[in-house]
C-alpha cells in the first residue's frame, strides 16, 4: 500500500479528477443507490487510466451513510476500488458540528471508517482542527494529540496518509514541521467566489512544502452552476439558506461575476463550454503557475448528467485567464464563506 509521500506523488501526477460525495447523503432524502452507482461509474470512466480522488465524510448523513454508500458500490464493482483514492473526513461531531480532536475520538472516527472500508483507508482528514483542545493543552497552533492518534494508524498500515482540512498557512507550516512525513495533501475551499487561498499564503506554503491541494466547492456551492439566481431557487432546509452569500441582496452582487463570465468568456468562445466548466477550468488553470504541486478541484454532482458536465474538462486560453483574473481584482463577493444571514 502506498506511503504518505507516494500518495502525494499520486495526487500530483496520477489523479485525473476529484469528486465530492457529500451531497448524496447529507440531505433530507438521500440519493437512491441505483442512481448513485451509475454516477460513480461515470466519474471513474472519466478518470480513464488514471485515478479518481473520492472525498467522503463520516458526518455526511446519519449512521455512516456516506461511507456505506461508496463501499456498497465497491462491493458490487470490486474492480473499481483500485481506481479510486478515498479521502475520508472525520473527527467531527455531526450533532454539535464541532471538531473532536482528542485521541479517543480520533481513534473511534478512524475505526468507523476502517469498519466500512474493509480495514484500510487511503487518506484520513480531521475535518477541522480542535481549537478547544488547543486551549486545554496550551498549544499555540494545532493539537498534537490529534495527529499522534492518526500517525499510529499510519504506522500500523491501516491509513495511508493524512490530509489537513480548513487550515491556515501558519497551521500547515507548523504541522508539517513535526508531521510532514505523514502528510499527503491539504483540503481547502477554492472557487471564483472564494479565491482567498491564493493571497493568504496557503497556496504558496503548500507549493513550497510539496503538499497537493484538494479544492472543495469549486462551483461556489452552486452559484457557479447557473442554477441559482435568487434565494428562492435554493430548496427549503438547505444549509445555504442560512448563509448571507445566498440571500437576495448578496445574490444580486454575486451575479455580477456570473454575468461577466457569461458575456466575456462563454459567449465569446467557439465551443459549447458552460458556466460550471469555465469555473472548474479556472481552478485547474492555476496549476500552470505551480511548480511543486497540483490543485485538484472536487466538484460534486449526483447524476450522470451533472458529472458529465463537470468532468468534460475545457481549457482556458491565457487571454481568458488574464481577463478573469483582472476582473477578480476589482470584484468583491458579497457574503463570507460561512457568514450567517442576518
Amino acid at each position: 500500500m502506498p506511503s504518505p509521500s507516494e500518495y502525494r506523488s499520486l495526487l500530483k501526477n496520477s489523479v485525473a479528477l476529484g469528486y465530492g460525495l457529500m451531497s448524496f447523503t447529507w440531505r433530507a432524502e438521500p440519493v437512491a443507490p441505483e442512481i448513485a452507482f451509475k454516477t460513480f461509474k461515470k466519474v471513474i470512466e472519466f478518470a480513464g487510466d488514471k485515478k479518481a480522488l473520492f472525498n467522503v465524510g463520516e458526518f455526511y448523513g446519519p449512521h455512516l451513510s456516506n461511507y456505506k454508500l461508496l463501499q456498497s458500490y465497491f462491493d458490487k464493482n470490486p474492480e473499481d476500488r483500485e481506481k479510486v483514492i478515498i479521502s475520508a473526513k472525520g473527527a467531527f461531531s455531526g450533532e454539535t458540528f464541532q471538531p473532536t480532536g482528542d485521541a479517543k475520538s480520533v481513534a473511534a472516527s478512524i475505526e468507523n471508517a476502517l469498519g466500512v472500508f474493509d480495514g484500510y483507508l487511503d487518506i484520513f482528514e480531521p475535518a477541522r482542527l480542535d481549537l478547544e483542545l488547543i486551549k486545554k493543552t496550551g498549544e499555540s497552533v494545532f493539537p498534537r494529540e490529534t495527529f499522534d492518534a492518526i500517525v499510529e494508524y499510519v504506522k500500523k498500515g491501516k491509513v495511508g496518509g493524512i490530509s489537513l482540512s480548513e487550515v491556515t498557512a501558519e497551521q500547515i507550516r507548523a504541522i508539517h514541521k513535526e508531521y510532514g512525513q505523514y502528510l499527503s495533501c491539504v483540503e481547502v475551499e477554492l472557487s471564483l467566489f472564494s479565491p482567498d487561498i491564493l493571497t493568504n499564503g496557503v497556496v504558496d506554503t503548500c507549493n513550497e512544502l510539496g503538499l497537493p491541494i484538494v479544492a472543495y466547492s469549486p462551483l461556489g456551492r452552486g452559484l457557479l452552476t447557473g442554477a441559482l439566481a435568487k434565494s428562492s431557487d435554493i430548496p427549503k432546509g438547505d444549509f445555504r439558506n442560512q448563509l448571507k452569500r445566498f440571500q437576495d441582496d448578496a445574490m444580486k452582487q454575486n451575479l455580477i461575476l456570473i454575468n461577466f463570465l457569461q458575456e466575456e468568456i462563454i459567449d465569446k468562445r467557439s465551443d459549447s463550454a458552460n458556466l460550471p466548466q469555465i469555473a472548474i477550468a479556472w481552478v485547474r488553470s492555476l496549476n500552470k503557475n505551480l511548480s511543486n504541486i497540483t490543485i485538484t478541484p472536487i466538484p460534486a454532482g449526483t447524476t450522470v448528467d451533472k458529472v458529465s458536465v463537470n468532468f468534460d474538462f475545457v481549457e482556458l486560453s491565457d487571454e481568458e485567464t488574464t481577463k478573469i483574473n483582472d476582473f477578480l481584482k476589482s470584484f468583491k463577493t458579497a457574503g463570507g464563506r460561512y457568514e450567517a444571514a442576518e
